[in-house]
Formats: structure tokens, C-alpha cells, sequence
């Protein structure tokens, strides 16, 4: 997994700051298409603050941390000591992760699957929970939004994420010398 360094291209240079050691959730959003096809685009969208234009619900600034593309890329748009506008009540003890597509038409693409279950992996072994958007009361003022959509299953999601933590726990575990085999050599 790769994460790609977008965030010159992307924060708004408005300071949000916040502890990263309250954040405890990695927060699931949906994000059309129509705003751009990777974190710069969809920034520069935020950043036009017009009626009804993106930027006008986040008084301009970039709502999400990570981007990930229907190509699978991830991208780091703000850094996490960010308190990104993107839950109301849970910006400040969650990172903001906006996969690009709409998930009540269609499913994630296989490669943006991967790659968000590799990342929310990561963050699962960090300690954080994973969530949708919409799962979280309050998070939104929009009480029929669905994001990310149904058809980005949630806990399977979560499952497939558990999995890849304990993959790579017990990678690290045997880097240190510990031995899973169920029988000794002989």
C-alpha cells in the first residue's frame, strides 16, 4: 500500500488543529465523481464556496484526509492534525476518508476496494474504528443521507479489515522471531 503526498496541492492553509491522539475512527464517506477524479480536483471543487456549490457546506476548505480513487490510488490531502470539517460532531476524533463514486448506484470498483481495505487494515492494527458516514447520529444534518452508500458493505468492510490487521500483525510477529508452525522441526 502507497500513499500518495497530495497535501501542498490540497490544504487550504487554514489552520483546524486538533490533537491526532483524540481521533479514534476512520469515518467513510462517498464523494461523487462529478467534483473531481482525485484529491486535487476534488479539493479545488471545496474550494468554491458559491450557493449550493461544495465549498458552501465547508465554508471552502477540503472536508476529507484521504481520497481514494476508483483506480485504487490513496492520496493524503490534509494532514491529520486537521480537524476537517466532514461529520459535524466527530470531525474532531475522526479521520476523514472519501472514496469517489456513489455507492447507492454502484460498488466501489475491485482495485478502490483493496485498496481501502489494506487502509482501514492499517488503521484497525493503529486501534481506530470504521465507520460510515451515515452510521454515526449526528454526524450529518441530512437525517436520510446515505453515505457511503449500501453498496459499499460496511461490515464486510470491517471484517475484511480485521483480517488484514491480523495479517500484518503476525507479519511483524515473525519479523521479531515467533514461530506459528503447529508442529516443531524435527
Amino acid at each position: 500500500m502507497q500513499v500518495e503526498d497530495v497535501i501542498a496541492e490540497c490544504d487550504d492553509g487554514k489552520p483546524r488543529r486538533r490533537d491526532f491522539d483524540s481521533v479514534i475512527k476512520v469515518i467513510i464517506h462517498r464523494i461523487g465523481g462529478e467534483l473531481g477524479k482525485d484529491a486535487i480536483e476534488i479539493a479545488a471543487a471545496f474550494r468554491d464556496t458559491e450557493k449550493y456549490k461544495a465549498g458552501s457546506y465547508t465554508a471552502g476548505n477540503m472536508p476529507y484526509h484521504f481520497v481514494i480513487t476508483r483506480e485504487g490510488r490513496i492520496q493524503q490531502a490534509l494532514t491529520l492534525g486537521d480537524n476537517a470539517p466532514h461529520a459535524k460532531r466527530y470531525n474532531s476524533t475522526g479521520l476523514a476518508v472519501a472514496c469517489i463514486g456513489d455507492f447507492r448506484v454502484y460498488p466501489p470498483s475491485f482495485e478502490q476496494y483493496e485498496a481501502l481495505k489494506r487502509f482501514a487494515g492499517f488503521w484497525r492494527l493503529y486501534g481506530l474504528e470504521i465507520h460510515g458516514h451515515d452510521e454515526l447520529h449526528g454526524a450529518s444534518s441530512d437525517p436520510n443521507k446515505a453515505c457511503p452508500g449500501h453498496l459499499l458493505p460496511l461490515g464486510k468492510l470491517r471484517a475484511d479489515a480485521d483480517e488484514v490487521a491480523a495479517e500484518l500483525a503476525r507479519g511483524m510477529l515473525e519479523f521479531q522471531g515467533v514461530d506459528f508452525r503447529s508442529i516443531p522441526n524435527e
